[in-house]
C-alpha cells in the first residue's frame, strides 16, 4: 500500500476511533493512541520526521496529565490548521499578481476561459476565501456569543456539512448561470483542484 494511502487510512481511523464513546473507558490510554495514530499518519503523508514526533511526544505527554484538554488541543489544531492553509491558498491566488485558484484550475480542464467564466470562477475564489476565514473565526464568536459548547458545533461537522452543502448548491448555479458550456463532473473537477491546490500551496510556502 501506497505511503499516502496508508497515511490516510490511519488518519482517518485516528478521527473513527476519537468520535467512539465506548473507545474511552480508560481515557489515558486512549487519547494517547489516537495522538499516536494521528502522528503515524502524518509522518507518512508529510515525511518531516522529526518534527511530528516531536509533537507526538508532547501532546503524548499532556494526554497522560490533562487528557480532556489534550482532546481539545487536537481537535482545535485539527480544524485551524487545514482551514488557514486553504485560507492561505485561496487568498494568495486573488493578489494582483496572481491568477485566481478556481480559474486555474477551470483552465486546467478547459483551456482558456471565456471572459464571463473567468469572472464568475474569480468571484468563487473570493467567495471560498471569506467562508474559509468565517470558518476560522466561527468557533471564537460562537464561545463568547452562542450557548454553552457552541464553539465546538463547527469543529465536529458543522463547516464541513456547510461547505458541502455550499459546494452542491453551487454546482447547480454554475450551470444556470454559465450557459453553452461542456460542465465537467465533479470528479474531473476534484482531480484538477488538488493537482492546482497543490501547485500553489507548494508556491506559498
Amino acid at each position: 500500500m501506497p505511503k499516502k494511502t496508508l497515511g490516510i487510512t490511519v488518519f482517518f481511523l485516528s478521527l473513527i476511533l476519537a468520535h467512539a464513546p465506548d473507545f474511552f473507558a480508560v481515557k489515558d490510554l486512549s487519547v494517547t493512541i489516537i495522538f499516536i495514530l494521528q502522528g503515524t499518519a502524518l509522518t507518512l503523508l508529510m515525511g518531516h520526521g522529526l518534527p511530528v514526533t516531536c509533537a507526538t511526544v508532547f501532546f503524548c505527554v499532556l494526554a497522560i496529565y490533562a487528557p480532556q484538554q489534550a482532546r481539545t488541543a487536537d481537535a482545535i489544531l485539527l480544524y485551524i490548521v487545514p482551514l488557514g492553509a486553504l485560507l492561505g491558498t485561496f487568498a494568495y491566488s486573488l493578489l494582483p499578481s496572481r491568477s485566481p485558484l478556481i480559474s486555474r484550475v477551470a483552465q486546467q480542464v478547459h483551456g482558456p476561459l471565456r471572459a464571463d467564466i473567468a469572472r464568475y470562477t474569480r468571484y468563487l475564489t473570493m467567495f471560498w476565501a471569506a467562508f474559509f476565514a468565517l470558518a476560522l473565526l466561527a468557533p471564537a464568536v460562537l464561545a463568547f456569543t452562542g450557548p454553552y459548547g457552541a464553539w465546538r458545533w463547527p469543529l465536529s461537522g458543522g463547516t464541513f456539512g456547510c461547505a458541502a452543502g455550499i459546494m452542491v448548491i453551487e454546482a447547480c448555479v454554475r450551470r444556470l448561470v454559465i450557459r453553452n458550456f461542456d460542465h465537467v463532473s465533479l470528479k474531473e473537477t476534484i482531480s484538477a483542484f488538488r493537482k492546482t491546490s497543490a501547485k500553489a500551496t507548494s508556491e506559498t510556502v
